[in-house]
């Protein structure tokens, strides 16, 4: 029997957030070692232990998050490709193993310029709605939409890994309004989170924002693309009225 009218609409739905869901969960079960030091972070209960919670998930992060976190892009990657098929632990499990050497190496170069930052930002003093507050908070942005440009340009694209790098910040500089905008959802949705349902937080968190990322990402690629062939489209046209014309 067929569904229509309302009963689609809630059977898509209910599809979108199981997909969302189990992938998160997947998600957090390739993170387990990250995760537990992030409940232990939680009860720390002095600086000291703090500090070492901190550089200890700093240390994991490329082992653990970064491949776990491009096998999710992978994943959203394909739901917005129109690839909906696809066996969602199967296809995770393909990204991970594929992408983990280059995903490691990736996050023992990220991690350590958020984990400055970071450091910077909190023994530099900056006061609330200061010039020097604005000023992290742009870096910040800037920082997390090239991480999650990396993310998407790792499950896209066969390229070298420093080329990735520094295609990933380019773009992340270059479209200031998809910065801002995935910055800004991906903040938005965070933060109703945390105030309102923060009971779905390790249901859905991390494969929403990546799904708005790779999102984000697929449409500059089509503008990129779009902008290309128009370029080549003058260029060709150019050189066919130069060719027709005749000579004086």
């Amino acid at each position: 029997m067929g569904y229509t009218g309302f009963s689609r609409i809630l059977l898509v739905v209910s599809e979108w957030i199981m997909k969302f869901v189990l992938t998160n969960i997947v998600w957090l079960v390739f993170n387990l070692p990250i995760v537990y030091f992030v409940l232990i972070l939680l009860y720390a209960d002095t600086i000291e232990k703090l500090q070492l919670i901190i550089v200890t998930i700093a240390v994991l992060a490329p082992f653990f998050f970064f491949p776990a976190t491009t096998a999710m892009f992978g994943v959203v990657r394909d739901w917005i490709l129109g690839k909906n098929s696809i066996p969602l632990i199967p296809s995770y499990w393909k990204y991970y193993k594929e992408n983990y050497v280059r995903s490691l190496l990736g996050g023992i170069i990220i991690v350590p310029i958020w984990s400055a930052w970071l450091y910077n930002f909190l023994t530099s003093g900056v006061k609330f709605a200061s010039i020097s507050f604005y000023f992290y908070v742009a870096i910040t942005i800037l920082l997390f939409t090239f991480t999650v440009h990396f993310f998407s340009d790792t499950v896209h694209f066969q390229v070298k890994l420093k080329d990735s790098l520094i295609k990933s910040i380019l773009l992340a500089i270059g479209n200031p309004h998809y910065t801002i905008g995935i910055a800004a959802l991906s903040g938005m949705f965070v933060y109703m989170l945390f105030k309102y349902i923060p009971v779905f937080i390790p249901f859905c968190m991390g494969s929403i924002i990546a799904y708005l990322s790779f999102y984000a990402y697929y449409r500059i690629f089509l503008k990129m693309t779009s902008l290309v062939e128009k370029l080549e489209g003058s260029v060709d046209n150019t050189e066919q009225n130069t060719e027709e014309s005749p000579e004086k």
